[in-house]
């Protein structure tokens, strides 16, 4: 009889013991898929580099309402000669500016000033990375292209009819509450690749998405992922050949890693024309330097 009951418990424990063998094992699996899974995105040249920087560490800014729809500024307020302005002008000639209303709002500030005159700006309200990606025309389609010759056309369309040496993005605002950082960088890595697919010889600068100011945030939209975002961004044009990246961001933000309030239009993201005259110096520097 002890013996029976002494086998009974001997044979418990080894299946007590396999029993958490086989979770640890399974939980160190998990682990791995889980790693895997965070992987950064490949952007791929002749040569393709591997992107594993992680995200920046930060404190998680505080929750805010975001307003639904995007303000620019009026012509009005978009005259007039700009606080902090700049007599370098950039010489973009033969290039093509990809980007979202804060984009739109650059341009204006442009052709009021006579900067990039020969830049095709190919700039939307409410345009994200995705919507670049995205080749449908039909009027349903839930979004606008940028205008071209007077009708909506998909960029990389765009990009096929103008066949410039440069492109310049400045996207992403619209693409992080649906997408998230890691989401947003695969979509960007995937647009630089369909451009590099049009003309492998275009040179690509990436412009820093913008913050906002620290009260404009929400869940997803705030300036944490976007920080991240740009040091995501950032890490794929430093392993890239033909691919650059300008750092407006850094001159336009607070101590917080907010949009300064001194370059807000709207209190939310939009910029006025002291910013946009940074934009134009920053993007004049980087001229320079690589000429």
């Amino acid at each position: 009889m002890k013996a029976t009951i002494t086998l009974s418990v001997l044979i418990a424990g080894i299946v007590f013991v396999a029993t958490l063998l086989g979770m640890n094992f399974g939980e160190h699996l998990r682990l791995e898929k889980e790693k895997a899974a965070t992987t950064l995105p490949v952007v791929t040249t002749t040569q393709p580099p591997t992107v594993t920087v992680p995200p920046t560490e930060a404190k998680k800014p505080p929750n805010a309402i975001v307003p639904e729809k995007f303000i620019i500024f009026t012509e009005e307020e978009n005259t007039g000669t700009p606080v902090g302005s700049t007599t370098q002008k950039p010489d973009l000639s033969n290039s093509v500016f990809i980007g979202d209303s804060v984009s739109l709002g650059f341009s204006r500030y442009c052709a009021k000033n006579s900067l990039m005159q020969d830049t095709v700006f190919l700039t939307a309200g409410s345009y994200s990375v995705h919507h670049a990606l995205d080749s449908r025309t039909a009027e349903d389609k839930g979004f606008d292209h940028p205008m071209y010759k007077g009708k909506q056309l998909p960029v990389l369309e765009a990009i096929k009819e103008i066949k410039p040496s440069n492109v310049y993005i400045c996207l992403g605002i619209n693409d992080i509450s649906g997408f998230g950082v890691e989401g947003t960088v695969r979509n960007y890595c995937k647009l630089i690749n369909s451009i590099w697919a049009i003309d492998p010889n275009i040179h690509v600068y990436v412009v820093s998405t913008t913050f906002m100011l620290a009260d404009a945030q929400k869940t997803n939209l705030n300036n944490l992922n976007l920080a991240n975002l740009n040091h995501n961004m950032k890490a794929v044009c430093e392993n890239s050949e033909n691919l650059d990246y300008i750092d407006v961001m850094s001159e336009l933000q607070d101590e917080n890693y907010a949009l300064a309030g001194q370059y807000c239009s709207d209190g939310f993201i939009h910029q006025g024309i002291n910013a946009y005259a940074i934009w134009a110096e920053k993007l004049g520097a980087k001229q320079e330097e690589l000429s």
